[in-house]
């Protein structure tokens, strides 16, 4: 099992960007890929930190991508560019440094959290590139999340990345999502007692509608914490 630790500059955000890579050990030329995506305050290193991401990697032979986002909300903001730089730059060099596939059905993204949210938004915004798509906890409306009283970002903070009514409207993802069908197979598991398990009730009935069959939701026991995200995260590479 490799794990590497990748730190370049990017064109795109114009500074050191780092992302945390693990590969299976099979010596395989081309690995199925998930891109798995930290939550509010985290670092390339929160999913090695908290979970058994390695041991997951090796039992089911997929390479796991793991890029530091910061606290960008994987939104195109004046001072991060984020999503922009994770579609256009991100994917293509990780695919030219490491043995991973390129082939739509071989690619998949997941997060939890602020990570779940991006995983859904990048995803649902790429059928092109991803053919499943998992979220643990995602904050599924950023208007509900930024003015809950439990939220932990501060709302200038917020405001900094949605600064106008257009852009949050542009980002919600019942919006993102179209009548189309992607063709993508889309989950989502929230723990019973979240703070944001209402938001993720509304959106299983949103998308199980616009979805349908493709959609899968899990309601699991926990709250919005890492015991909750450990517990379920294999539930996500079984599906995959």
């Amino acid at each position: 099992m490799a794990l590497i630790n990748l730190s370049y500059r990017t064109n795109f955000l114009h500074t050191y960007f780092k992302t945390t890579a693990v590969i299976p050990d099979t010596n395989k030329s081309s690995y199925q890929t998930l891109w798995l995506l930290h939550g509010y305050t985290g670092d390339d290193s929160a999913w090695i930190r908290h979970t058994n991401i390695e041991k997951l990697a090796r039992k089911y032979e997929i390479a796991v991508i793991m890029p530091e986002a910061r606290n960008a909300f994987y939104t195109d903001s004046d001072f991060i560019p984020y999503y922009s730089y994770f579609v256009d730059e991100l994917i293509p060099k990780i695919r030219a440094l490491l043995p991973v596939s390129a082939a739509v059905s071989d690619n998949y993204i997941a997060g939890s959290s602020m990570g779940g949210y991006g995983a859904l938004k990048i995803g649902l915004k790429n059928p092109d590139i991803f053919s499943k798509v998992a979220a643990l906890s995602p904050i599924t409306d950023i208007v509900h999340f930024r003015n809950n009283p439990e939220t932990p970002m501060a709302t200038n903070t917020f405001d900094t990345i949605f600064d106008y009514p257009d852009k949050i409207a542009k980002n919600q993802l019942v919006n993102i999502v179209s009548n189309k069908n992607y063709g993508q197979k889309i989950m989502t598991i929230c723990g019973n007692e979240d703070y944001m398990y209402q938001d993720n009730i509304d959106f299983k009935n949103f998308m199980t509608q616009k979805i349908g069959p493709n959609y899968t939701f899990h309601e699991v026991t926990g709250n919005h914490s890492w015991d909750t995200w450990t517990a379920n995260i294999e539930t996500i590479f079984k599906w995959l």
